[in-house]
């Protein structure tokens, strides 16, 4: 399976390689958070000055959060999502960094995890 991953910019000099796509290839059964796990040792979210950048992951609905200063991510649901919950088409998981600045990422999770999205019903 290929994930396919998106983050916004971080500052002014980060912007010229916006949306700082990157894509890699992990096996089609490798759990969401597995993949969240590959995805931070492989240093591709940008850190900041200070270390306590907050970042949200979405793919079609809010994922998870990751903070600078955590060592994981930590999932907005108590059930690891599924694929056919996310963003995920011809084999690729798309994955979608949001910056939260330097927001306290307790407070986001909060936020994102009382989330009310709209019904498919």
């Amino acid at each position: 399976m290929t994930i396919s991953l998106t983050r916004d910019s971080v500052a002014a000099g980060d912007d010229a390689n916006a949306p700082h796509t990157y894509r890699f290839i992990v096996p089609d059964h490798t759990s969401v958070a597995e993949i969240l796990r590959l995805i931070l040792a492989q240093s591709y979210l940008a850190t900041i000055s200070g270390g306590k950048a907050t970042w949200s992951v979405e793919s079609g609905r809010p994922v998870a959060v990751v903070a600078q200063q955590w060592t994981e991510a930590k999932l907005l649901c108590w059930q690891a999502p599924t694929l056919t919950h996310l963003d995920f088409a011809a084999n690729t998981l798309y994955l979608h960094f949001n910056y939260h600045a330097q927001i306290e990422p307790e407070v986001v999770y909060q936020v994102l995890s009382r989330l009310k999205l709209a019904s498919s019903r």
